[in-house]
């Protein structure tokens, strides 16, 4: 993808050496550029590639190296190396022989045109790397296996609202603004998934909340190991969605799909979900509510009225039956489901609760149609019997009220037993 035009200086060299550096093919990608002079010029091109001199007693690449840009390659040609001063050495990229044949001089110029390529190509891939990871509006990291953040991308940066200066080589609790005892704790530290990771040595996908100095965030997170070229994890990379009000969303339309929308009590789709997934083995109780009068209300009042009984029926109802499900079921008629153990008298005694709430409400709004209620309730052990089956029973029951008169509760056992 990229193209380079190499520039090299060569002064005061053997012959050899230009001969060679020209008759050496530019590897794929790359032109040359080759200039030879006696000395170093007074301004040189800052773009050089490479500068290949003869050692001399004058000879200072440190100083040198000034007039060059940081990436330029500094290259002395000397027979005796071991004369050069620690300075010239911390700045030298390479040392080669003064006067070599053409065999051994091709070698070096070949060594240094690959590591020229070698240098782009990591460029280059750098290059893929951060403009991939930096695109994304994910937060992208890679740590090492003590927790440190080698590498973050601008997402990550906007987030925690740090710069990248301040979050490289930082664990989880500065750059999150957790305390220290926050994070011996492991709140909101993610180190668990970290190390499930590690151990695993698979990409694994997590739910995970993270604390910044504002609020609680959730992240969707999928985390990689990172392999060392021995086989063994030097660290992770992960890559997180902040996905709190997507889930609060998600929440919000679940719960819309699952309630009725005028009382907020469960609907019914959701009355045959919940049973369904929570009840296995254990012994089912289901009851049916009328409401006794409220089509006269409804009809007489209006449906605002209407609705607004509806609603506090419902209050009453979740409010005494609070380890129930409880559904709205349509109309005036509700149902309530306990999976376990639910000793009957004990549920007629709510009952009588909520004739009396319902009652109390009727007299506070001075209503002159005194709602009131009878319930049906039918229990099981067979989680074989379908749900409908069992809400006939409590229809059966509740009929059977219905001859008794008003604020009456009746179980379907008792009306099969007695017959």
């Amino acid at each position: 993808m990229y193209h380079v035009t190499s520039r090299f200086i060569l002064a005061d060299l053997s012959p050899v050496w230009e001969k060679v550096m020209k008759a050496v093919e530019p590897l794929e990608r790359f032109t040359h550029e080759i200039q030879t002079t006696d000395t170093i010029p007074m301004n040189p091109p800052k773009d050089t590639t490479a500068v290949i001199l003869r050692a001399d007693e004058n000879c200072r690449p440190e100083k040198i190296c000034e007039g060059f840009a940081p990436t330029t390659r500094i290259i002395i040609c000397t027979d005796s190396p071991e004369k050069l001063s620690e300075e010239s050495l911390d700045v030298l990229d390479d040392i080669w022989p003064l006067e070599p044949n053409e065999a051994l001089a091709q070698y070096y110029v070949e060594r240094l045109y690959h590591d020229i390529k070698e240098d782009m190509d990591a460029w280059l891939t750098k290059q893929y790397l951060d403009t991939t990871i930096n695109t994304s509006p994910d937060m992208i990291w890679f740590k090492d296996k003590k927790g440190a953040h080698l590498k973050v991308n601008d997402a990550f940066c906007h987030v925690v609202g740090k710069p990248r200066e301040d979050i490289e080589g930082r664990g989880h609790y500065y750059i999150w603004g957790l305390t220290k005892e926050q994070y011996d704790k492991g709140e909101f530290v993610c180190l668990e998934t970290e190390e499930e990771v590690m151990r695993k040595g698979v990409t694994c996908v997590f739910d995970e909340h993270v604390m910044d100095a504002d609020s609680i965030r959730l992240l969707q997170t999928y985390k990689t190991p990172l392999w060392d070229i021995d086989g063994t994890i030097m660290g992770t990379v992960g890559i997180a969605r902040d996905v709190t009000k997507l889930r609060s969303y998600e929440a919000e339309l679940l719960a819309a799909a699952r309630s009725d929308e005028l009382t907020g009590l469960a609907n019914r789709r959701y009355f045959y979900e919940y049973i369904e997934q929570n009840r296995a083995d254990q012994t089912l109780t289901i009851a049916r509510i009328d409401l006794s009068y409220f089509k006269q209300l409804n009809d007489t009042y209006g449906a605002q009225c209407g609705d607004n009984a509806l609603i506090a029926v419902a209050g009453f109802l979740r409010e005494v039956f609070s380890e129930a499900m409880v559904c709205r079921f349509g109309g005036g008629e509700f149902l309530l489901a306990y999976i376990g153990a639910c000793p009957l008298d004990g549920l007629k005694q709510k009952f009588k609760k909520v004739l009396d709430k319902i009652s109390e409400y009727c007299e506070k709004d001075k209503n002159p149609i005194l709602l009131s209620a009878n319930m049906g309730i039918t229990t099981t052990g067979d989680a074989s019997q379908p749900i409908d089956a069992l809400i006939r029973q409590c229809d059966l029951a509740l009929y059977f009220t219905r001859s008794l008169g008003d604020g009456q509760c009746c179980v379907f056992s008792e009306i099969v037993n007695a017959d």
